[in-house]
């Protein structure tokens, strides 16, 4: 498996009591790791036991640094160099759980080539049956990036996951890939042109449920194969050729909200290396992104964590 993520970035969270615009705020802890929503989903799949390459653009400035730390969990990195310095994150975590998330640019990157050749070295090399595209785009890569790697991933005969948002997600849905799974305001603002992006949205479950199921048949109208709407805590809508489902989130204790979305790409990525059918693989990704969000440390999962709850979820069911 190959997880593709050209912004990477250092994730600075900052746990405080209580967080208002506007004022000081003094955090009671303070973390600083390797980020990227591909961070995330390569930890998630390493946790699952499955290995994984990481590919990304580390920019001069800063990519010593952020090489160590990837190093240093262990996670298997094919970096292409370019100028500039790596962005950072900013995650604010509240004690009551609210979390804001403030996304810097990153470097500006004028091409997509250096990244297309790597991955095309990369699918020549190895027999890789899965490419994960995941997260943003740094400044001046084209909007059409994703819809290259989804091509790309089709003509080398692998399966295509696209966790993209705004004109990355509308440009990928022209190459067909097999999987999109946006957040109900990214799939939404693929049609409103919503900006704000919730990192913990309280909305009623009715209301979110319709909404999602919505999105994501629009979602596979504009050309995805099949397409997956995740609603944080409430869970997941996925539509495919056969119809659509509703996959309730199992009920957790959370200790960080931020990169329950990746870890539910991992969590379907993972199980899609293991054989597991299309639907089978949502659920168990909405299983692992529940149990993610029980790690102090985005993407951070525990495999025996992940089971037992597959059990509670299956003992509810009969």
């Amino acid at each position: 498996m190959i997880v593709v993520s050209p912004n990477l970035c250092f994730d600075r969270t900052l746990w405080v009591e209580a967080f208002e615009a506007g004022t000081v705020s003094r955090p009671h802890r303070v973390e600083i790791t390797a980020g990227g929503k591909g961070v995330n989903v390569a930890r998630t799949v390493s946790d699952l036991g499955t290995t994984c390459t990481l590919l990304g653009l580390v920019a001069d400035h800063g990519g010593e640094e952020l090489l160590r730390l990837l190093a240093e969990e262990d996670i298997d990195v094919q970096a292409v160099a370019v100028d500039g310095s790596v962005r950072s994150a900013t995650i604010v975590i509240e004690d009551s759980q609210r979390a804001t998330v403030l996304n810097e640019p990153g470097p500006v990157v004028h091409s997509a080539k250096s990244l297309l050749d790597a991955l095309a070295d990369a699918l020549d090399g190895v027999d890789h049956e899965l490419v994960v595209c995941s997260g943003s785009l740094p400044p001046g890569l084209p909007d059409d990036t994703y819809a290259q790697i989804t091509r790309l991933a089709h003509e080398h005969g692998a399966i295509c996951v696209v966790d993209g948002a705004r004109s990355a997600l509308a440009e990928a849905l022209t190459a067909e890939p097999d999987l999109v799974c946006p957040n109900l305001d990214e799939a939404e603002g693929l049609t409103t042109g919503a900006v704000l992006e919730s990192a913990h949205p309280a909305q009623e479950l009715d209301d979110v449920r319709e909404r999602a199921l919505a999105a994501a048949h629009g979602l596979r109208a504009r050309g995805a194969a099949r397409a997956v709407v995740t609603a944080s805590s409430h869970g997941a809508a996925y539509a495919d050729e056969s119809g659509d489902r509703w996959i309730p989130a199992p009920s957790v204790r959370v200790a960080n909200p931020i990169g329950a979305g990746d870890s539910f790409v991992g969590g379907v990525a993972a199980a899609l290396v293991e054989g597991t059918p299309w639907p089978d693989a949502v659920h168990r990704g909405v299983v692992v992104a529940s149990a993610a969000v029980e790690h102090a440390r985005a993407g951070r999962v525990d495999a025996r964590r992940v089971a037992q709850l597959i059990d509670l979820s299956e003992r509810a069911t009969r």
